[in-house]
């Protein structure tokens, strides 16, 4: 048993640093994620790498020790990043600030170990705080992650929610288990060692495996197709698609005058405004962008905006919302350095599910996006064929 327990501990190793090496060349999916996860990998290893060494060498390695003692501060940062990349926000340079305090902690403990308990007593602080932040940011985006969970199934944001609640069922045991231990209802953390971590380790392992191999069964190209009522329809027939998943044609109920609020100036320097947000912040690209999330823009009405664009710039919301969306999905299919699948580029344009996503390209270029991207790189490879 002994024997098996190494053999199972030194494969976990090498296959988890294998993993990190292949998501570091792998030019599919999203980079920046793809990037992130492998410096995860390589830190959850490092707990492995002194689990092995224990079993090897007597006493161990200190120095690999005492690191691999301080990924308790690295979880609730990796956490924090995971959930803004969940969440499509900016990762600039100061996310370093984050790993700070581990930093801090590693060099106290290499040079005073005997400070160990008060460290691991503000780990647990500081875990538990990244833990609770963390929870209220997904509560908050709740709204946002529905619609992922519903609307894009084995994108590569969907398997990242895999990861994040995997993390923070760990932290949770973490934090359970060392507040026995420390309380003196546990004697030993050996069962963080042993049980939980082997099996965090193998989850993690897994979801990144399947990231970089992506099997058929999960990973399916999407198909030139929507769904209606649940059933799979062509979308060459795009008539009948038309007709099963428009609402009939009805006479349109009489209105009454509209009472306009925005005199045609003001309107203009709101239509300004709106522009230069959708250009510069582009609020676009949120999957649940609404009428009152621009009146907050704006600092007007719902009323307001629905006057703006309705009467002002002669458009609906949908149809406003959907140019910019359309436009920047383009923009994506069309780049030969893009290689994120069109799930993925869907969700990333802001749409809240993929039957949109494709109608819209329908009903605006008569092409499904499979389509674009290929027409798209054929005419790129041959003009390239052409100078050379």
């Amino acid at each position: 048993m002994h024997e098996a327990f190494k053999i199972l501990v030194l494969s976990t190793i090498i296959i988890n640093l294998w993993t990190v090496f292949l998501l570091l060349q792998d030019k599919r999916g999203n980079k920046l994620l793809n990037r992130w996860f492998a410096v995860f990998l390589v830190a959850l290893s490092l707990p492995q790498m002194d689990l092995y060494a224990n079993q090897i060498i007597p006493g161990g390695i200190f120095q690999l020790a005492v690191t691999a003692s301080t990924f308790l501060w690295l979880k609730g940062p990796f956490i924090w990043i995971f959930i803004k990349v969940l969440t499509r926000e900016k990762i600039s340079i100061r996310t370093g600030i984050h790993f700070l305090p581990w930093f801090c902690v590693l060099i106290t403990l290499l040079n005073f170990p005997q400070h160990f308990m008060p460290c691991m007593f503000m780990g647990m602080a500081h875990m538990f705080g990244y833990l609770l932040f963390s929870l209220w940011r997904l509560i908050k985006a709740r709204p946002y992650l529905t619609s992922l969970w519903h609307g894009f199934p084995n994108s590569a944001y969907y398997w990242l929610l895999y990861v994040i609640s995997g993390v923070m069922v760990l932290v949770t045991i973490d934090f359970i288990v060392m507040s026995l231990v420390l309380s003196g209802a546990l004697n030993t953390y050996n069962i963080l060692d042993y049980f939980a971590f082997p099996f965090f380790s193998v989850y993690v392992l897994s979801v990144g495996i399947l990231s970089v191999y992506r099997p058929e069964l999960l990973f399916r190209e999407e198909s030139d197709s929507i769904r209606v009522n649940g059933n799979e329809v062509n979308d060459d027939d795009v008539k009948s698609i038309e007709t099963a998943i428009e609402i009939p044609h009805a006479e349109p109920p009489p209105q009454k005058e509209r009472h306009l609020e925005l005199d045609a100036s003001v309107a203009q320097n709101l239509i300004h405004q709106l522009t230069q947000l959708m250009i510069e912040q582009r609020v676009y690209l949120q999957n649940e962008l609404s009428l009152s999330d621009l009146a907050g823009h704006l600092g007007i009405s719902v009323n307001q905006v629905s006057e703006l664009l309705n009467v002002h710039a002669g458009l609906s919301f949908y149809d406003y919302v959907n140019d910019y969306r359309l436009k920047y999905a383009c923009s994506l299919l069309s780049d030969p350095q893009c290689h994120l699948r069109i799930l993925d580029i869907a969700f990333e344009a802001g749409y809240n599910n993929k039957n949109s996503f494709y109608r819209a390209f329908k009903e605006n270029l008569g092409v499904t996006p499979n389509q674009y991207r290929a027409e798209i790189l054929a005419t790129a490879q041959s003009s390239d064929a052409i100078e050379t």
